[in-house]
């Protein structure tokens, strides 16, 4: 979910890292059967198309990072950070008009609205009322509460921009986009060398 905030004895701010925990299990669980994969392609053909095959179950486990792991939103000091797969978004303090919860976590500014891929989906979950009635009802979402928690608590100094000088900045993903699309090639460099 989150992770550190104030570093009580510098007074210095550490940015909170927000993350759903399901992603972070899926990520586990599967560069750990991917990693066993490799490994016993190569034990079993140690050979250019051992190696080929090798890329399969590695290209699974780089999306997995690419998709799941790597995205994540930073609470910063002054601004709020959005890293999805393609894009980084940065996003000052008080340049946030609001919040959208309804299908995952979405930043509105002045400029446009915008999405954020790890947050994404607050999903529903059965309850019964008063009357003893089964209905569907928001289920809410910690990583994304946690974001909402921080914007409240912001102070005047974290919400200061002077002069304007602070704007909204979105930066390509490059490192993370050229490793999928090499983990993409390897994975189909080692469909086409499996027999049949």
């Amino acid at each position: 979910m989150a992770s550190s905030e104030i570093d009580r004895n510098s007074g210095s701010f550490q940015p909170t890292i927000v993350r759903t925990t399901g992603s972070t299990v899926l990520f586990f669980v599967v560069t750990g059967l991917c990693t066993i994969g490799v490994v016993s392609i190569l034990f079993g053909d140690f050979s250019p198309r051992g190696l080929a095959a090798a890329g399969i179950p590695a290209a699974v486990g780089t999306l997995v990072f690419a998709l799941y792991r790597f995205p994540r939103v930073e609470l910063h000091r002054r601004e709020l950070v959005l890293v999805n797969p393609l894009q980084t978004v940065t996003i000052p303090w008080n340049l946030v008009d609001g919040f959208e919860t309804h299908f995952g976590l979405a930043v509105r500014t002045h400029e446009k609205k915008f999405a954020s891929w790890p947050l994404a989906g607050r999903g529903k979950k059965w309850e019964k009322d008063e009357h003893d009635m089964r209905r569907l009802v928001e289920s809410p979402n910690p990583a994304v509460d946690t974001v909402l928690d921080r914007y409240a608590r912001l102070s005047d100094e974290e919400l200061a921009n002077p002069g304007g000088k602070r704007t909204i900045r979105t930066v390509w993903n490059l490192g993370i986009i050229v490793a999928g699309l090499l983990a993409v090639a390897w994975a189909a460099w080692g469909v086409a060398v499996l027999p049949g």
